[in-house]
């Protein structure tokens, strides 16, 4: 057979190679062992062919007559090339195989095996060649397939890795190569269904083979939350955020029948989930029945967790403010309670504030993740005038309200409210909800009029590197789960930073319900997996999460599913870049003065623009902030990182208005900041920018070995 081999090709040399370097090409090469699966005669055809090349091109006569001859004008055409026995086959495989030519290793495996069944040739006459080929073509698959997984071609990965598989199946060969195998394509499977799920709608056959392969992860796993193995690598938080992930493929009918479906088994996860499905169909479809199941399973739901704000919005959606704003004190979730009542301001009850508060709910945490809503603009107006809603409310039995919490607002002032709304609170409407008290308090203030939220078209595309999406919060829950900031869509400040991710934004969502809920159903679940373990005694180990700076901290890689594993093939994210930001010029000083906090905030400045930046050099925050700061800044910086959005900063002027000292190790600095800010998402710059802002800050110090950072964050104004 002819082989698409020279010598030069062989020893892995250019033919302008030094012959120095020809013997360290030898020797280096004789020293590479093939895979331990192959025989002692393929190995031993790989290292004749070696031992050939090396004696041609070693000796200085041969070589040059070999160069002559392959430069010659009468040469063939398939100059480059080599005859070879069958028998040195094997060995030229091999050579090609570390050469990565795998679609040559296929070609002329083809042409060997139908040559070798023409010939019935049995194995056992053949010293083992024809395994020896099937082993070649197999690898060649494998390692093909994950190229192509690298490269995002996640069917074309699958279907290349189940060519290998059946080549080793068909002839029960070397079941170990089968399991590596078998284990990629576990692991590629929930690439596979998010692309097969962001197909268009018209695509129904793509899209129903991903519905396929989802139900048969989840069956695998034993739900959403399940403890079970399926073998792709995704723990329980892995896996909510995969979930989470693809939700915005899936349109808001898909998700209410696979959450119905997935919340019977029964699971918690799913139960909370399909309230927003609910609340979704019942506002985009003018069908308030839906909003009255969603509040029934959130009611069901209660016992064990705090969703009372989220009842109350379903109260209020179904003309009953009296039951909404007697619903509210239940909640522990203290800055939305705050929110509520900073818009209620002037009012007779809360009903104004939590009438923004349900809208932007909707906008901003509902409606983005259902595929058929996205681009949707909501308005409580039209559904509050909508004769067939009103008819359905006026039939609604109220609900008991307590006479000691009257509400002024009744049914009929919704429409009305609805319309002075829209009117009066245009400014404030513009901006996301309350960031959440575990998030940076920066976050507390509101976008500056006239920004726009930015939109999210596109789920964050999966790449095929080591680790995990990173949350927005310290969160049980998968970052893409995490839900996004209440209080801010993109901010750009200190106020604000809190919600850059706002951006992808709307995806990374952040209710402090959602997460606490998150967080109470992955513990639970990691109980019942800890629990199965001990029955099966076969239960998975939880890693440690790849590229995490920190076990309390959030992983900092830049996608939610591992990649293949592969010993030749294995891309991890980059470590963070080392932050060029000098310490504070405070750092021997127990006093602060107003030199040294301007000093310090300055040096915050510069590390938040370090680390929000295009190079993300999040390592910058360690030398400034301190915990719970610290950990929530990275969380924030890497959720950016993840969704491509950086920022780029002009930090224009800095007052210090107040300073106060309560001990050596702790100190308070107010101070009026203003910054310029630029918002890129994928390298483009948004219209979510400003310039110019100005804001008031509250900073809570704190001393450790000998420097001032800063461990709190507060705006004012």
């Amino acid at each position: 057979m002819r082989i698409p081999l020279d010598l030069y090709q062989i020893l892995g040399v250019p033919i302008q190679a030094t012959p120095e370097q020809i013997e360290q090409a030898f020797a280096d090469r004789c020293q590479q062992l093939p895979r331990q699966e192959y025989s002692k005669t393929a190995i031993a055809a790989r290292t004749q062919l070696l031992q050939d090349a090396h004696a041609v091109l070693s000796d200085s006569n041969a070589r040059t007559a070999y160069d002559q001859s392959i430069l010659a004008e009468s040469a063939p055409p398939d100059i480059g090339s080599m005859e070879l026995q069958e028998s040195q086959l094997v060995g030229a495989l091999l050579l090609l195989q570390e050469q990565s030519d795998y679609e040559r290793i296929a070609q002329l495996g083809a042409e060997y095996l139908k040559r070798s069944i023409d010939l019935n040739r049995l194995p056992s006459a053949n010293n083992g060649s024809d395994e020896d080929v099937i082993l070649a073509m197999a690898l060649a698959n494998l390692e093909a397939g994950r190229e192509c997984w690298q490269q995002k071609q996640f069917e074309k990965a699958s279907d290349v890795l189940q060519s290998g598989l059946k080549l080793l199946t068909q002839e029960q060969l070397f079941p170990a190569v089968q399991r590596e195998i078998e284990l990629d394509l576990y692991k590629l499977r929930p690439y596979r269904i998010l692309g097969l799920l962001a197909e268009p709608e018209e695509n129904l056959t793509k899209r129903q083979q991903g519905f396929s392969l989802l139900q048969i992860m989840l069956d695998e796993r034993g739900g959403i939350d399940g403890p079970q193995d399926d073998l792709s690598g995704l723990s329980v938080d892995d896996f909510l955020r995969f979930i989470q992930q693809l939700r915005c493929h899936l349109t808001v009918q898909e998700q209410q029948d696979l959450f119905i479906k997935e919340s019977e088994r029964p699971s918690a996860v799913a139960s909370y989930l399909l309230v927003y499905a609910l609340v979704a169909k019942g506002c985009s479809q003018g069908k308030p029945e839906f909003i009255q199941q969603a509040k029934s399973a959130l009611t069901e739901l209660a016992d064990r967790q705090d969703i009372q704000v989220e009842k109350s919005m379903c109260y209020l959606l179904l003309g009953q403010p009296g039951a909404a704003i007697q619903t509210l004190p239940l909640s522990r979730d203290q800055e939305s309670l705050e929110f509520i009542h900073q818009y209620s301001e002037g009012a007779e009850d809360l009903v104004p504030g939590l009438f923004l508060y349900t809208e932007r709910w909707l906008q901003q945490e509902v409606y983005p993740y259902f595929r058929d809503l996205n681009d949707t603009q909501l308005s409580l107006q039209n559904y509050f005038n909508d004769e067939h809603i009103q008819a359905y409310l006026n039939g609604l039995a109220p609900e008991p309200v307590s006479p000691r919490m009257p509400a002024s607002t009744t049914s009929t002032d919704l429409p009305l409210l609805a319309k002075q709304g829209s009117e009066t609170l245009g400014s404030a409407r513009e901006g996301r909800l309350p960031s959440q008290a575990a998030h940076r308090q920066e976050s507390k203030r509101q976008r500056p009029p006239g920004k726009p939220p930015v939109s999210a078209k596109k789920v964050t595309p999966l790449t095929p590197v080591k680790g995990l999406d990173s949350p927005r919060k310290r969160s049980s829950m998968p970052a893409a789960t995490a839900p996004a900031p209440k209080a801010e869509s993109l901010q750009t400040n200190d106020a604000g930073r809190g919600n850059q991710g706002a951006s992808k934004t709307r995806r990374s969502r952040s209710q402090l319900q959602y997460r606490r809920w998150f967080f109470a159903a992955g513990a639970v679940a990691l109980v019942l997996f800890a629990l199965f373990g001990l029955i099966s005694q076969c239960s998975r180990p939880e890693d440690p999460v790849p590229g995490a700076e920190n076990p309390a901290s959030e992983p900092a890689s830049p996608d939610p599913i591992p990649s293949p594993a592969s010993p030749s093939v294995s891309p991890t994210a980059s470590p963070p870049v080392a932050s060029p930001t000098p310490a504070p010029a405070t750092a021997t000083s127990e006093e602060i003065t107003t030199t040294s906090a301007r000093q310090i905030i300055q040096s915050w400045q510069s590390a938040k623009a370090e680390a929000m930046g295009k190079d993300h050099q999040i390592a910058s925050l360690d030398k400034i902030l301190a915990e719970p700061s610290l950990s929530e800044w990275k969380a924030g910086a890497q959720s950016d990182q993840l969704n491509q959005i950086h920022l780029e900063y002009t930090f224009d002027d800095l007052k210090i208005n107040a300073i106060k000292q309560q001990s050596p190790t702790e100190a308070t600095v107010e101070a009026t900041v203003t910054e310029t800010a630029k918002v890129f998402e994928g390298g483009q710059q948004t219209t979510d920018a400003y310039t110019g802002d100005t804001y008031r800050v509250r900073y809570q110090l704190v001393r450790e070995q000998d420097q001032w950072k800063i461990k709190q964050m507060q705006v004012l104004n």
